[in-house]
Parts: structure tokens; sequence; C-alpha cells
């Protein structure tokens, strides 16, 4: 009894001991399990194992547990000098000796004794198959890639129904040898393999799809196609049609059943005995060789059951290189609402995407609650980009706050004579004249006669005449000064001194008020419309101040006469 016990927690250690992780870079207690598993089905016998080997390997275990590494070697060793030991016996210390040779970090010596175990005719077959994995494993981690590719293949050689992370195994081996095109079959045939485990689940769920493809009359090639990328193409025409109908109406939940439907299926879809670190390396194996369409359609697999921000992210940007427009801005759309955006960046990325397919409402809500947040930089672009988004929401209101912001963060005056035009369309004048009056002090305008008339207009609704006089006179200045560069610019194009250009434009001005026929060559200038602004401005004030003048004096007038008539009745 005490033997079978000793023999049973040494085969329980035994074949759990050795697993590639995630990153075909470490070993574990774990994959033998499913080696021997396998393994057990086969013919081969198990050897028996005397209480006096079970013994030492029991104590060579608790040593090795402990870390006393040396100590355990030499338990090992001492079995191995026993005069008689059964080759079943030797077989299974020259396992543990490779295994204890691994946690040492020699991992040429552990291939030596695994290679020991797989050439023992002795051993059972489980521990054979365990050992020749392990092999190619630790030749991985020697970056060893051609003889792990080698013990990779030696093992499809001998096994009818291998498991698919060999496949990645191997991929992952051609893949550090560059072997690109080689390695995306090996890495399809381990998708392939786990996914055909589970045909019926697939079955049913790819029906799904196509039907609804055929239902919703959404065309794909039959021949080539991938039923995730079609429940997705079939879901954003759905939820087009959604758009397009009124939420009364009973068609609307019907298409929001089908539409979560589909989300389901292709979620199920993904769901499966692949890893993640499988499409990895086929992204990574496309991007190499610039497939950038196949690069896609693995993000696409890859965000469905494994809702990453870099996926999401990274499916946007290429929607958007494929000028898929609302394609990028949903798969972005997802990263914020998971909330995967952090990044004050990344929500100004997502606003302008809004702004790209024309929500700016949704944009300036993002923007407004990030910066509300404190996750948005409370810099002058920022508050720029959440005072247009509201302006293009039209909510005024919120985009002057905003403009109100940015315009005290910047330097020069632009800001400050965009939120005066701003004032003055919600017929704010007073504020208008005082952020004018502040953006023409700071200065760097890009149009100063522009902003001259800005200040101009809003002085004479506020009745300022006299300054709304001097603030046209020094729109004049500027717009003057603007229109004779504009003449030397066109006398210079057209090859004329400033004197013949003159002569020619009030001659052909002439001939046309006459409505003669201009010969030779039409000569048109661009110049500043601002000339013709002030012109008009300067004309319509002072007519106004006059008509204002004149009707000050009657009112004037007819007060006094009051007041005189109200004296003479006092006096009477």
């Amino acid at each position: 009894m005490k033997i079978k016990i000793v023999l049973f927690i040494f085969i329980s250690f035994l074949i759990n001991f050795l697993e590639f992780n995630n990153e075909h870079r470490s070993l574990s207690f774990s994959s033998v399990h499913a080696q021997e598993e396998n393994a057990k089905r086969k013919t081969k016998k198990t050897g028996s194992m005397s209480e006096k080997v079970a013994k030492k390997l029991g104590v060579a275990q608790e040593l090795i547990e402990q870390e006393k590494l040396d100590e355990g070697l030499i338990e090992l060793q001492s079995i191995l000098a026993f005069k008689k030991l059964s080759p079943y016996e030797r077989g299974q210390v020259n396992y543990f000796l490779a295994y204890l040779r691994y946690l040492k970090e020699d991992y040429k010596g552990a291939i030596v004794y695994y290679q020991k175990v797989v050439d023992d005719e002795n051993v059972p077959d489980g521990l054979v198959s365990a050992s020749r994995f392990t092999i190619a494993q630790l030749y991985f981690q020697l970056e060893d890639w051609t003889n792990a590719i080698r013990a990779v293949d030696s093992i499809l050689s001998n096994d009818s129904a291998p498991r698919p992370d060999l496949y990645i195994l191997k991929g992952s081996a051609l893949y550090q040898q560059k072997k690109y095109k080689e390695m995306i079959p090996i890495v399809e045939k381990a998708i392939t393999l786990s996914e055909e485990r589970n045909s019926f689940r697939l079955e049913q769920l790819q029906k799904n799809v196509t039907t609804a493809a055929s239902e919703n009359r959404v065309k794909y090639d039959k021949d080539n196609f991938d039923y995730i990328v079609l429940a997705n193409q079939v879901r954003n025409k759905l939820k087009t049609d959604l758009a397009s109908i009124r939420k009364s109406s009973d068609k609307y939940p019907v298409i929001e059943d089908a539409i979560r439907g589909l989300e389901t299926d292709a979620k199920n879809l993904a769901i499966g005995p692949t890893k993640e670190q499988w499409w990895l390396l086929l992204r990574a194996a496309y991007f190499e060789l610039e497939e950038m369409d196949k690069v896609k359609e693995v993000l696409e697999r890859l965000v469905v059951e494994w809702s990453k921000k870099e996926y999401w992210t990274q499916l946007s940007a290429f929607y958007g290189q494929d000028r898929q427009e609302e394609s990028q801005m949903a798969a972005y759309q997802t990263a914020y609402h998971e909330g995967f955006l952090e990044k004050s960046s990344e929500f100004v990325q997502m606003a302008q995407l809004y702004l790209s397919v024309e929500v700016p409402y949704e944009a300036a809500k993002l923007l407004q609650k990030a910066m509300d947040e404190d996750k948005l930089d409370k810099e002058v672009k920022n508050w720029k980009l959440l005072s247009q988004s509201w302006f293009l929401a039209q909510y005024d209101d919120n985009a002057i706050l905003a403009l109100r912001e940015a315009a005290k963060l910047s330097d020069d005056g632009e800001l400050d004579i965009r939120l005066a035009r701003s004032l003055s369309n919600i017929a704010d004048f007073k504020g208008c004249v005082d952020s004018a009056k502040v953006a023409i002090k700071k200065g760097d305008l890009k149009r100063l006669d522009d902003s001259y008339i800005t200040l101009g207009m809003c002085q004479f609704e506020t009745a300022m005449y006299d300054d709304s006089k001097a603030s046209f006179a020094s729109a004049k200045i500027d717009a003057d000064a603007r229109n004779e560069i504009a003449l030397n610019e066109c006398a210079a194009s057209e090859g004329m001194n400033r004197e013949t250009l003159t002569v020619t434009l009030e001659t052909q001005k002439a001939f046309k008020d006459m409505g003669k026929e201009i010969e030779g060559k039409i000569i048109s200038c661009l110049t500043p419309a601002t000339v013709k602004t002030v012109q008009n401005w300067q004309k319509f004030l002072d007519k106004e101040v006059e008509r204002v003048t004149l009707l000050q004096n009657q009112m004037k007038n007819i007060e006094e006469q009051l007041r005189s008539g109200e004296s003479q009745a006092l006096s009477f």
C-alpha cells in the first residue's frame, strides 16, 4: 500500500510538469498531463517500480520542490548507481534528470536526458510523447529554430491526432526565421484544427450568419469569405437601415433584435479553442508581408473575443486608411464606450471622428465631459475644438464659453476677434466691443482691417458713433495698404508698371459703364473686399449720424418748447 501511495505521488507530479506558455518562453508543471492522457490509449505496457526506487524518487521530489537542486541531483544519481535498475525505472530517472537540468537552465543538458527517454523502448508512450514535445520547446528556448521545427515535424509524423499548439510552436519558429509565407498556413492549420473540433456549434453559427446575409441582401463571395467579417457587414447594413426608420415603426425592434443576434453570433464564432496569441502571430506575419487587408481581418477577429484598446484603435486606423469613415468612427467609439480612452489626444481623436461624420453634438458632449473631468488638456487648441463643436451643433452660448477660455490662453488676438464676432451674432455688442479691443491690443491679427470693421460695427450698435468713425478710419488705413499691395502684385503679374495698370483698369471700367465692348485682354485684379466695405460703412455712418443728430436736435427743441409752454402756463 505504501508503495502505491509513493508511486501515485510521483506519477501525479511527473505527469503535471511541462507546459509551453503563451509566449513559448517558459515551462511549468501542467502540459505533460495532456500528453499522458492522449498516450494512455496506446498499447505499450507500463513498467513497475520497486519500493526502494519509489522512495528515493519521493525524496528527490521533495528536495526539488524545496529548490535544493544539487541535493536532488545527488539523490537521482544515487538511483542510477543501483545495480538492479529496470529499464522503466531508468527511463523515469532520466525524465526527472531532464527536468532538473531545465530548472538549472541547462537546456542542452535537459535535451540530452529527454532524448534518452525518447530512445528508450521500455519507457511508456506517454512519457515519450511528453519528452518529444518538451524537446521541441527547449530548442525554441535555445532559439535553435531549425531543430525546433525538426522536433515538431517528428512529433507530427508520429501522431494521428496532433495538438494544435504543435503547429503554433512550428509557426513561431518559422516567424523567427522570417519565413512568413511558410508560417501563415501552419498557424491557420492550428486554428482550423481547433475550430473543427467544435464543428456542430460552428456550423449552426455560420448558418445563422449566411441566412441573415441572404435575408438582408448582403452580397459576398461564397467561395472565399470570413463568417465574422460577413456578420459585421450584415450588422452594419442593419444599423444603417435602423437609422432610416422611426422608433415607433414595427420594424424597429425586429431590426434591433437581428443586430443583437448577429453580434452574439459573431462573438460566439470567435470564442473557441483558439488562443489570442495565435491570431497575433498571424497579424504579425501579415504585417511583415504588408498584406494590410489581412491584418485588418485579423483585427476584426481579435476585437470580438479579446476586446482591447490596442485592437480597436488599430482597426479604426485601418478603416480610416480605407476611407471607411463610419466604420472608423464606430471602432474608435467602441474603444471610448469600453473605457479604453485615457489620454487627452485620444478624446480629441474621438471628437474629430464624430465631426468627420457630421455628428458635432456628440463631439461637443464628449469633449465637454472630458474637459469637466480633467481628462482633456486645458490648452488653446482643445478649447477651440470644443468651441467649434458647440458652434456646429448650434449651441452658441456653450461655444462662446469655450471660445472665451481659448482666447484667455492665446497670446495673439485672433481668438479674441473671433469671440467678438460670435458675441455680435447673439447681439452682445458691448461684449463684442470689449473683445475686439482686446484682440487689437494683443495684435498679431491676420486681418487688422477686418478687426477694426468688427469693432466699428459693434460700437455703432452701442451708439458710440465717434468711436465707430475712428475704428472705420483705422480699418481704411489697413485696407488701403492691402489694396496697394494687391495692385502692385497684379501689375507685376501682368508685366505692367503701376501707372499703366491704373489707366487700363479705369479704361475698362469706363467702357463697361458705357456698355462698350472691351478690346484686347480683360485685366482683373483681386483686391481686398474690405476697401468697399469700409467705404460703404463710412457713408452709412455719416448719414446715420446726421439722421440721429437731427432727431436729437428735434427732440431737444420739442423738450424746450414743452418747458417754455409749461413756464407760460405757470405765469398765466
